[in-house]
């Protein structure tokens, strides 16, 4: 199951939830289940769901437009089972039948004996007839599923295919864009599609239902009460967004930026005209003034309030001694070095998120990030993560992005990364320098990492664990227990501490420990 680290703050700018007595920002794009509004349309999304798992027959098919919170729900689902449930939560399906085979049983913390497809599927079913005989459910939820290969789409049919006499072993969810259900009804798929006993497709908000949605999102930020949104507003913001929920947050939480600027706990249709007009690029010179007017009102605040710290211990300093007088001991402090500017926004990247076909970005971009690497034996796994826990890793990646005007996502490769801005690259355009503020407007939070890791080190548990030792010995992590070891260093990772030794750990052990030099930085050296 990919799971989601810590969450921090990060990007521009994060300064309004306190003037507005939020907990966190209720706005943010992070598919978290407790924000999910359980909306007519998404509580139906649900009961199939829930029907399909009950039945245990086929497959269960949820489709949907970009942003109209498919990953949100599908974490609701998950989250909604019980400890007798087993779960693998397949994120980004860009893989092999074998890539495949290896996260779902990585997920399942399932060892296989070799590494063949043969004993990866071998391992598979004897893990799903324990669960069945432990009376245990097993559930595989893939998400983005209308990126799935033929060949992929054959393996899934072929796993479906594990039962006994009387039932199926695992159930099987699909989720992703309208393309699914397009690609499902080719005739070469016809045999997967007849197995789908129940499918939905999640339609955009009403505009009651996008009031209610921004309503609710405020309260579970701890906002009850302290900020409203006018009726014009909200028509506003339904107006802009269409209904999808992704777009309703991108607008909401400019529209919030805009209300904390002017001093306002009010939101109204104008602040969100405005911020609509900055999240669309419809009026590129006006939003670009605004947003940098912004950041202009937020540093006059910053000096503001450092002004009114400072002043009172200007005030107490002790005169310049007079000529003549002896020196003073302490010596003169050194002026700190004033921080580089970001670089301006990057209308280059605004093209490439709108135009660049989706199909081939992700294999384009993760070439570039392999490419830095210099070839030879790699490992990937995905992460729900932020810049921080990028920072602190240090290995290039893949960024899943989104932009307003299109309806898909699409990738960027990650070569650079300071407290500014970051180096990015797309297909075989040249790289381009931009600042976080952008990046972090239009990332999903999904990225995919790689780094140097023997096959046999995924193969060979005796290995595996010889090697994670002396890493978590040289990071102070030197328990003689091995699991207790793993989940200490989890935490300070901020990984889930559950102890096990899958991908998400390895990369991490291998990007912290002592001598492995950091990949994603302001030089970009080759390894």
């Amino acid at each position: 199951m990919v799971h989601s680290s810590s969450r921090q703050p990060r990007g521009f700018p994060n300064v309004y939830e306190s003037w507005y007595g939020f907990r966190e920002k209720p706005f943010n794009l992070t598919p978290d289940p407790k924000y999910l509004y359980l909306s007519r349309r998404h509580a139906e999304a649900f009961a199939h769901l829930e029907f399909g798992r009950r039945e245990r027959g086929g497959f269960i098919l949820v489709t949907g437009e970009v942003g109209t919170g498919k990953t949100t729900l599908a974490r609701y689902f998950l989250s909604k089972l019980g400890p007798e449930t087993h779960t693998a939560f397949v994120l980004y399906p860009a893989l092999t039948a074998e890539e495949l085979l290896r996260t779902v049983l990585d997920d399942l913390h399932v060892k296989p004996e070799g590494a063949s497809k043969k004993s990866l599927v071998d391992a598979l079913h004897r893990f799903l007839l324990e669960s069945r005989a432990a009376n245990r459910n097993v559930v595989l939820l893939i998400d983005e599923a209308q990126d799935l290969s033929a060949e992929v789409l054959e393996q899934i049919r072929l796993i479906s295919n594990l039962e006994t006499d009387t039932e199926k072993l695992i159930q099987i969810v699909l989720m992703g864009q309208s393309e699914l259900r397009d690609l499902l009804a080719r005739h070469e798929l016809r045999q997967l599609a007849q197995r789908v006993t129940a499918r939905y497709h999640l339609a955009p908000l009403s505009l009651a239902e996008t009031g209610e949605y921004i309503r609710h999102r405020v309260v579970v930020a701890g906002g009850e009460g302290k900020v409203g949104f006018t009726a014009e507003a909200l028509a506003s913001v339904h107006r802009f967004s269409g209904g999808v929920p992704r777009l309703v947050n991108l607008v909401c939480d400019r529209a919030l930026l805009a209300g904390y600027v002017r001093g306002s706990r009010t939101i109204t249709a104008g602040m969100v005209r405005e911020a609509a007009a900055e999240v669309a690029g419809d009026r590129p010179a006006p939003a670009f003034r605004w947003h940098h007017g912004l950041i202009a009102t937020g540093l006059t605040l910053a000096l503001a309030i450092l002004a009114f710290a400072v002043a009172p211990r200007l005030a107490q300093a002790p005169e310049a001694p007079p000529p003549g007088s002896a020196p003073m001991a302490a010596p003169t402090p050194t002026p700190a070095p004033t921080p580089l500017p970001p670089p301006p926004r990057s209308d280059r990247l605004d093209e490439i998120l709108r135009t660049t076909p989706r199909g081939a970005c992700f294999a384009a971009a993760a070439a570039r990030v392999e490419a830095v690497w210099g070839g030879g034996a790699l490992s990937r796994t995905t992460l729900r993560t932020h810049f921080e826990q990028l920072r602190s890793f240090g290995l290039p990646a893949v960024l899943e992005m989104f932009h307003p005007a299109r309806r898909d996502t699409c990738f960027v490769a990650l070569l650079r990364l300071d407290e500014r801005a970051a180096v990015v690259a797309a297909g075989g355009a040249p790289e381009i320098e931009v600042p976080l503020s952008q990046i972090d407007a239009l990332w999903t939070t999904d990225a995919v990492l790689w780094w140097p890791e023997l096959a046999e080190m995924r193969t060979d548990r005796g290995r595996r664990e010889a090697w994670a030792r002396q890493a978590l010995s040289s990071l102070g992590h030197a328990e003689p227990e091995m699991a207790a070891a793993v989940s200490r260093f989890q935490e300070s990772a901020g990984l889930v501490p559950d102890g096990l030794l899958g991908p998400r750990t390895r990369m991490a052990l291998f990007a912290l420990s002592p001598g492995a030099r950091t990949r994603l930085s302001a030089s970009g050296g080759r390894p």
